[in-house]
């Protein structure tokens, strides 16, 4: 991994970038000086925005992807939590940003406090440049809850539309949608044949 160099580590930025639980990052107006962004994908995120390629590859070197294979709990924020330890050790005196609306890493950020390594935890860009927006998509939730309901034994799944919503409730815990938001996703894959109710009974296929 390229990691800023020693002699501009007082005044270096490393953000890391949750995109398994952010999506639609412009980064664009990022003009920070020693700026180092890791942008992690989870393995579920089959298509990347051109957009967000293109503007990554304006910036060159500073911006390093990182895929995660396989998946898991917290598969992602395992990658970001080993790639902050690793580079925290080379350059203990940069400034760390967690791009992420997991409240998970919280703790984790209060404990690097009193080891006296700066590190905070943003849920939008704008906060870091002051003009960058961040969403989850639709697109994005829906791809996460089937992947979770995909190794699920068919026989376990919920078998009531009620049971379904519940359980895509809790699924999508970590990023924080709306009682709308998922109301909608299962309204979707109803309509797009992805489950289906016959006789009160829901069918799934996927």
């Amino acid at each position: 991994m390229n990691l800023p160099s020693a002699e501009h580590s007082d005044s270096a930025t490393i953000l890391f970038i949750d995109y398994e639980n952010v999506t639609q990052v412009k980064l664009s107006s990022l003009q920070q000086p020693n700026l180092k962004i890791f942008i992690f994908v989870g393995c579920a995120q089959a298509k990347i925005p051109f957009e967000l390629v293109r503007e990554a590859h304006q910036l060159g070197a500073s911006v390093e992807w990182i895929g995660v294979e396989g998946t898991g709990p917290n598969a992602l924020d395992f990658h970001i939590v080993f790639y902050l330890g690793q580079i925290s050790l080379q350059a203990p005196t940069s400034n760390y940003i967690i791009l992420s609306r997991d409240r998970g890493f919280d703790p984790l950020i209060q404990h690097l406090a009193k080891l006296g390594i700066s590190c905070r935890r943003i849920d939008r860009l704008e906060l870091l440049s002051g003009e960058s927006d961040v969403t989850i998509s639709q697109e994005f939730l829906s791809e996460i809850a089937l992947s979770k309901l995909a190794v699920v034994a068919a026989k376990s799944r919920p078998k009531k539309r009620s049971t379904l919503y519940t359980y895509i409730k809790s699924i999508l815990t970590k990023y924080h949608p709306s009682d709308a938001e998922i109301k909608q996703l299962l309204d979707t894959w109803f309509i797009n044949g992805k489950v289906v109710e016959v006789k009160d009974k829901i069918n799934y296929k996927f």
